[in-house]
């Protein structure tokens, strides 16, 4: 007599591609954040924007970052050459000599000494790749087209998924603001700033009146540049000339 019992084969499913191949981030935040129908740019321009967009919030720690498709109120030039992006980055990235001088004399006034804690200010960012050939007439066309401070609501926010910048229901939010001190210089404990500086309210960072040493001096934006390897190089960069800074 066989005692032995017939075997039964089971066979388990495929996992899925997905399963093995997580989408990475930057992908995921590619399809969270589609190219609007009425936006007059290829898509490729507008993923070249993501990835530089993706690249400051999560390198470089920008907060309240926003996609810019059509030319500011403010701006000279009926659109914009290609989509724009616009944040605030966690400490100021320029500051005019003129201005410095101000707030060294301030501290003198106040009989303080060093240099005060001072808000950063919102950007424009302009995505482009190593291999494009930038020219005179293409840096005016897209200094025409801005206004010299992105305006708060301006542009359309974007999804950043597992971000602080993002509520549980999806809606973006902003996040606190370094702690400076309460003379035009930044925010302490949630006092409002003075004369253009950002301010923070129950927590949250918002934008005030544009400082008036950003709003007297040439325009002036942050070209981000990407290469193959998708190092991203950022350059400070003025429509006009400016006094040189003071180290």
């Amino acid at each position: 007599m066989d005692d032995s019992s017939p075997s039964t084969n089971s066979t388990s499913p495929l996992p899925s591609p997905l399963e093995n191949n997580p989408l990475s981030g930057l992908h995921q935040f590619s399809l969270a954040n589609k190219l609007p129908k009425d936006a007059p740019h290829p898509p490729h321009a507008h993923t070249l924007a993501l990835q530089i967009a993706h690249n400051l919030r999560f390198q470089h720690g920008w907060t309240d970052i926003r996609l810019h498709y059509h030319s500011s109120r403010q701006a000279t030039a009926p659109s914009l050459p290609r989509p724009v992006i616009s944040g605030i980055p966690p400490q100021r990235l320029y500051m005019h000599p003129d201005e410095q001088i101000d707030v060294l004399q301030r501290q003198r006034e106040k009989g303080k000494a060093g240099w005060p804690d001072v808000s950063p200010e919102r950007e424009w960012v302009v995505a482009s790749q190593l291999q494009e050939s930038w020219t005179l007439r293409r840096f005016a066309e897209m200094f025409d087209a801005l206004s010299t401070v992105p305006e708060e609501k301006e542009g359309g926010a974007l999804f950043f998924a597992n971000s602080s910048d993002v509520n549980g229901n999806g809606t973006t939010s902003r996040s606190a603001s370094p702690r400076s001190n309460p003379d035009g210089l930044g925010v302490v404990n949630g006092a409002s700033a003075r004369n253009g500086e950002s301010k923070a309210v129950n927590g949250q960072a918002t934008a005030a009146k544009p400082n008036r040493w950003r709003t007297g001096q040439p325009k002036r934006l942050l070209l981000a540049t990407l290469d193959d390897d998708s190092t991203v190089v950022y350059y400070i960069v003025h429509d006009g000339l400016v006094k040189p800074r003071q180290n």
